[in-house]
């Protein structure tokens, strides 16, 4: 209850650097170097880097890189993680994952600084950094490349903010290449800043795909980037169950849904977000707040109506729900939301591991808790929305 209670003080009273501060170093510091132990001592367990390795050898080798079918990255991906490969598996995998959470966090600073409607201090910063590592864990913990993929989308934003629209098309695109569902949230930057933000996108993106054609032989580069599309196309009619997204709780609780059917709730609930956010830039929201809640939409889509949603695809969300819980606890008489927001996070975070123990992440699966998780989040951010109308129209009346 200290951090929440902290949140609620004036930050003139607060000193720049105190005991949240030093807490979310020692968390994340402690975090990363147990992994990173454990990594080194257990190359081949709780990782995903094996696939990646594989993938980028298999390139140079000039072999099929998607012969591994876990592996579904673009090409470009595959040469970028050439540095790693080449070392030691147990050292390379330590790097890869101390790299991919790093860059994460540098992303975790640049939505906090840069992009959050409100000028946090460093001790505010910090509480930020405690409050998302729960849902970033599981990410952090196998090498999941959704870390780089995330942070490269949290800079893309940061620079959409500034206005710095090469940079934002151009992280926008990296994103993209790492993972496929990056290009929603560029759709909507598109539909908001069809004339400053598209060109550097398209263009950036466009160079992505084309550079493995220069850097391997043309007939086989063509030929995996050929595979990487068909693998993607493909995923529309396969819904395996391992996937978390809301089609799991149709499956757990009623039967289950037709891929297509799946398809046509997932362009559905798209629409839904695009015509909120251009509802939401009418009302004159300054570019922070809507960046803000243009990206927090687009989380929640990729978890509950996402293509490909798994466990560590949860990690997208966290920098949403961490500002949330972090403005929340900063308002008086808001205990509702607050129990919402924690139960959430504690359903798309420690309930998911086995911090509980085995059993209960289990049951938990069984139950469906990442995506109900996902809903209360989603049911909190309409709830909000919809009073923000009515303090409007009370304003207008």
């Amino acid at each position: 209850m200290l951090l929440f209670n902290h949140i609620r003080l004036d930050s003139s009273v607060r000193p720049s650097r105190g005991i949240f501060y030093s807490l979310a170093l020692f968390s994340w510091s402690a975090t990363l170097l147990g992994i990173a132990v454990y990594t080194y001592f257990n190359p081949d367990n709780h990782t995903v880097y094996p696939d990646y390795s594989n993938a980028a050898k298999n390139w140079w080798l000039r072999q099929n890189i998607y012969d591994n079918i876990h592996y579904r990255y673009s090409p470009l991906f595959a040469i970028a993680m050439t540095p790693f490969a080449i070392l030691p598996e147990p050292i390379g995998g330590v790097l890869w994952k101390l790299f991919n959470a790093l860059f994460y966090a540098t992303g975790l600073w640049a939505w906090g600084r840069k992009v959050l409607p409100e000028n946090l201090d460093t001790e505010r910063v910090a509480i930020f950094f405690l409050l998302a590592l729960p849902t970033s864990l599981i990410s952090i913990y196998n090498g999941q490349a959704n870390l780089f993929m995330l942070g490269a989308l949290l800079w893309g934003v940061a620079c959409a903010v500034g206005r710095r629209w090469l940079l934002a098309g151009s992280w926008l695109a990296v994103a993209t290449l790492v993972k496929a569902y990056p290009l929603a949230l560029a759709m909507l930057l598109m539909a908001l800043y069809p004339l400053q933000f598209t060109v550097p996108f398209v263009v950036a993106l466009g160079a992505g795909l084309s550079l493995p054609l220069l850097i391997g032989p043309q007939p086989y580069s063509f030929a995996q980037s050929s595979l990487w599309l068909e693998i993607l196309f493909n995923t529309a009619g396969v819904r395996p169950e391992k996937y978390r997204s809301f089609d799991q709780l149709w499956r757990i609780y009623y039967e289950p849904m037709s891929p297509y059917a799946y398809m046509a709730l997932e362009v559905l609930a798209g629409a839904a977000v695009l015509g909120l956010c251009l509802w939401q830039a009418r009302q004159g929201l300054d570019r922070r707040a809507l960046m803000t809640s243009v990206f927090a939409w687009f989380a929640c889509w990729v978890v509950l109506f996402g293509p490909t949603t798994e466990e560590a695809t949860y990690a997208v969300i966290t920098p949403a729900i961490a500002w949330s819980l972090l403005e929340v606890f900063g308002r008086p008489n808001s205990r509702r939301a607050r129990c919402l927001l924690l139960a959430s996070m504690a359903m798309m975070g420690p309930l998911a591991t086995d911090l509980f123990g085995t059993a209960a992440r289990v049951f938990a699966t069984m139950k469906g808790c990442l995506p109900v998780g996902a809903l209360v989040y989603l049911g909190y951010l309409l709830a909000r929305e919809l009073g923000k109308m009515r303090e409007r129209e009370a304003v207008v009346g």
